[in-house]
């Protein structure tokens, strides 16, 4: 089944704070410090990466604000994120840095963000790679600032921003602003000289820069001895200097009272910033005292909440008095309204408001909670809750918020982040949130969490029925939950027999379930069908399904619905059935889910596999161009069976046996190591076939007996409600009957003939055409081989027609060297229908060659080189290894040695060296 899908809907805006898209910066006019400009490696793009690590109050965002500025000046687009804790959540995350990429002017991300509200966290690498896609088709050059990266822990988005650093086109540079160590890998970096490295020792202030510094602030007659001595108590942090600056700023005309301050400063043993927050609070009157404790409680606050959580009327002057003291306020908005206290002060302001009045400090909390979501700004209010551990509050809000941050969004990080800051017998009085929380999760098998919720979910069940008087609406509630994601849940492992059961038992119990959720049952049992070859079926089913999901303009659940119908259709063999199916699921994705890349790949590749069978191999290339790479390695099982498949097949039809078995051998290592039999049941008997089409019967028969395709199966009862029945028995007898029939086609045709008469005859009964028309096609050639020419013209005659009717072409041609006999001698005697006429014409009159990528309409005319392979002669030139293209463009090493095998042939060259110096010659790279 495809787990690339989701039920839910496209992405809702998620309104972010616009002072996170600029840099957060205090009230005081940045002073400008000249040794500390951007070298011209970076202002001139060579340099790619620039980090910055100081703790706070160093200057870094000061002094990455003002390099914005300078790059600016230069015509190079710069993109600003401010980075919180909540961006640990990956799709948040990358939420923010597509809104950051558009502000800066980029048009990159539209369809990314299309990914974001379904995306399992193992599959964030096709997210990434639509990203790469976006940057990379943008001209121009970017300055990435990203902010506070310290707060960053989650491993996806590390793994995001690694990418990022590493392998982001050449057009693009990022900054890195950090209070510690960088978490990433930049040895190579370094070594290239792409990383250009500030910490701390270069923010302190020098001398000269402390004077100018003091100038700024009108301290002008300060002594080089008190200067020195400040600089020494401050160890020249830029923000403690301005605290000090503001202590002194009451009398800045007066030395002698400076050096006294400065004298008592230099004689305390508290931290410095300690020390000078303690002196403000000591002069200050006690309003003022109470409105900065309350504002140290809060991320960002206007007038409005400054009053309602301090409890003060008229703030209004208080906080004009605030912004006059520069290392205080920072602006979050262009305009000034909305502010924050800095960091350093704030921490000191916070700690000690907690410390000295954890009541007060709570209620302040509380109030500023009900006034944020009463003003529609519900995380910040359950943020505040959760704090001042008000579970009365936090517990119903989180109920409200669930469905929407959860399912609609896919911020399933924040959420389960939300849910274990609540004490557990809160959570079990609204079970709506774990309900909630398991719907979204149900597209998530393999989260741990998945199974922790529904324990969670099964002991309140049992709770409510032991009640005196059980809940039944909440407990029918939970087994509707429980039961919708063991239904995902099968689906999404591939286990099909069981999900078919699971599924329709779900609809029969739970009929008036809202659309979207039948929908997404429906789709599943439509797939159960599928494996159990009941298409007739699952052919209804998924149109019900497709009703009910547009009842609910559930466009994921549309697009996975029209694939599904696709895949049985390709089963059966019908064709331009299939493909009208994957085109309407593309006007889908198009039209609702902003070319959704990940679904549209999906599409693509069965149109490829389509193509393929239809002998359009150049439309097979193009689609399977139009592919994300990561697919391969994180699609359902039917697509990757598809996609491997029709890669390999491309290869034969290009006479390269050995570079067509190669990616069969990539995708069993994949399926092996994914734990998909199905997958590898199919790739195997695929390479079993092609070994006995090459005259390798010998390893064809080693192979198929690792997997029991050798020896041609028993007749199998299929009993799709038998829960006992072995999910892989019909797939391995399927498989089977095509691999052990061409093992035994060279010394035991007679054979052949008979035991493909009953399997025949199912496939007739059961609609199977393609697999006919393949058992059809090897009778055909066993008769011959026993000289039974009427028998061998009646069989192929009965494929003539079929085929031609569904547009079965390459079928013919893949078995052309063993059927050019049987064409030549078994001319049919009876006329065939006009259709199958025109196909025996074609196949039996020489055709154009296999698969031209030089006349390929998408490709440059640059030796037939595809875009993608010109991109990886790009990655080549700038002498990244083979293991560092490979994570670059998201595919295996395997996967490059076989691009690399296709472009050194279309170069003529043997080696890296001998490609780079042609495609340099013929224009291909600069």
């Amino acid at each position: 089944m495809n787990d690339t899908m989701s039920p839910w809907h496209p992405n809702r805006s998620h309104a972010m704070p616009n002072g996170r898209l600029r840099p957060l910066l205090g009230a005081s006019t940045p002073m400008l410090r000249p040794r500390l400009a951007l070298p011209e490696s970076v202002q001139q793009g060579h340099c790619t990466v620039v980090s910055l690590v100081a703790p706070a109050g160093h200057g870094k965002t000061t002094l990455m604000a003002q390099w914005m500025t300078a790059l600016r000046q230069k015509a190079c687009a710069c993109a600003w994120l401010t980075l919180d804790d909540s961006d640990n959540d990956p799709a948040r995350f990358l939420r923010h840095l597509i809104a950051a990429l558009q502000r800066s002017g980029i048009h990159a991300g539209d369809a990314t963000l299309a990914h974001l509200s379904d995306t399992l966290a193992s599959q964030f690498r096709s997210v990434t790679e639509s990203l790469a896609m976006d940057l990379g088709s943008s001209p121009h050059r970017l300055m990435l600032m990203l902010d506070d990266v310290h707060v960053l822990h989650d491993e996806t988005v590390l793994d995001v921003v690694d990418w990022l650093l590493h392998y982001a086109p050449s057009q693009i540079q990022i900054t890195l602003g950090s209070r510690n160590e960088l978490p990433w890998r930049l040895g190579s970096l370094r070594v290239r000289g792409r990383l250009h490295e500030l910490d701390h020792r270069q923010l302190l202030f020098t001398t000269q820069e402390a004077r100018n510094f003091c100038d700024q602030h009108a301290i002008t007659k300060l002594s080089d001895d008190d200067l020195q001595l400040l600089m020494s108590r401050t160890e020249g942090c830029p923000t403690a200097l301005e605290l000090a600056l503001e202590a002194l700023g009451s009398h800045p005309n007066d030395p002698h009272h400076a050096s006294r301050l400065i004298e008592q400063f230099a004689n305390s043993s508290d931290d410095a910033v300690a020390y000078l927050c303690q002196h403000q609070l000591q002069h200050q009157p006690p309003v003022w005292r109470k409105l900065v404790m309350s504002l140290s409680m809060l991320d960002r606050f206007d007038a409005e909440l400054a009053r309602e959580a301090s409890g003060l009327h008229d703030v209004g002057h208080l906080l004009t008095h605030l912004q006059g003291i520069r290392a205080f306020l920072i602006a979050t908005d262009s305009t000034g309204q909305t502010c924050r206290l800095h960091d350093l002060p704030r921490a000191w302001f916070r700690h000690h408001f907690l410390a000295t009045a954890p009541d007060e400090a709570r209620q302040v909390l509380i109030r500023s909670a009900q006034w944020r979501w009463r003003h529609g700004e519900h995380e910040e209010a359950l943020t505040y809750a959760l704090q001042a551990q008000a579970w009365e509050l936090a517990t119903p809000w989180l109920a409200t918020c669930m469905p929407a941050t959860a399912q609609q969004r896919g911020e399933l990080q924040l959420a389960l982040h939300w849910m274990n800051s609540i004490p557990s017998e809160w959570l079990d009085r609204y079970p709506q949130i774990r309900i909630d929380y398991a719907f979204a999760l149900s597209f998530f098998p393999q989260k741990p969490e998945v199974a922790t919720q529904l324990r969670a979910l099964h002991a309140i069940r049992q709770r409510l029925m032991q009640s005196d008087a059980p809940d039944l609406r909440t407990i029918d509630q939970i087994d509707c939950a429980m039961a919708f994601q063991r239904v995902l849940s099968l689906g999404l492992t591939d286990q099909g027999h069981p999900a078919r059961n699971a599924a329709r038992d779900w609809l029969t119990r739970w009929p008036h379930a809202p659309a979207l959720q039948r929908g997404i049952v429906g789709n599943v049992l439509c797939f159960g069908y599928k494996t159990t070859g009941e298409l007739d079926e699952g052919l209804q089913i998924a149109h019900l399904a497709g009703t009910w999901l547009e009842q609910d303009h559930a466009w994921y659940g549309l697009a996975w619905n029209a694939s599904l119908e696709a895949v049985l259709h390709i089963k059966r063999g019908s064709y331009p059935l299939a493909r009208a199916a994957c085109q309407r699921g593309l006007q889908v994705i198009n039209n609702h889910m902003d070319g959704h890349r990940t679904h549209a790949s999906v599409q693509h590749v069965l149109l490829a596999a389509i193509d393929y069978e239809v002998d359009d191999l150049s439309g097979a290339q193009r689609h399977m161009d139009h592919s994300l790479d990561s697919l391969a390695q994180y699609g359902g099982a039917d697509i990757l069976i598809a996609g491997w498949l029709t890669r390999a097949r491309l290869r034969f039809a290009q006479h390269d046996t050995e570079g067509g078995l190669n990616v069969l051998h990539e995708g069993r290592t994949l399926a092996l190591r994914r734990g998909l039999p199905r997958v590898l049941v199919s790739l195997v008997a695929e390479t079993c076939i092609q070994l006995c089409r090459a005259g390798r019967h010998t390893e064809a028969r080693t192979l198929a007996r690792s997997q029991g395709l050798d020896v041609f199966p028993q007749p199998v009862n299929e009993q799709p409600d038998n829960p006992y029945q072995d999910p892989l028995g019909s797939i391995q007898a399927d498989r089977a009957q095509r691999v052990a029939a061409r093992l035994l086609l060279p010394t035991h045709p007679a054979q052949v003939m008979a035991d493909l008469s009953m399997p025949i005859a199912r496939c007739a009964q059961r609609g199977l055409i393609r697999k006919q028309i393949e058992l059809l096609i090897l009778q055909a050639i066993a008769a011959h081989a026993c000289h039974r020419k009427p028998d061998a013209r009646q069989a192929l005659s009965l494929a003539l027609t079929l085929a031609a009717q569904h547009d079965h072409v390459r079928i013919f041609k893949d078995d052309e060297t063993a059927l050019r006999p049987v064409l030549a001698s078994c001319k049919p005697t009876t006329p065939l229908p006009p259709p199958a006429q025109a196909l025996w014409q074609k196949l039996t009159t020489a055709g154009p060659a296999p698969l031209d990528e030089g006349e390929h309409p998408d490709l440059p005319n640059v030796q037939g080189l595809t875009r993608r392979e010109i991109g990886i002669l790009q990655r080549l030139a700038s002498g990244l290894s083979n293991k560092e293209i490979a994570e670059a463009i998201f595919i295996s090493e395997g996967t490059l040695k076989w691009h690399l095998h296709n472009i050194y042939g279309k170069l003529g060259s043997k080696n890296r060296t001998g490609a780079l110096t042609q495609a340099r010659a013929i224009g291909a790279i600069q």
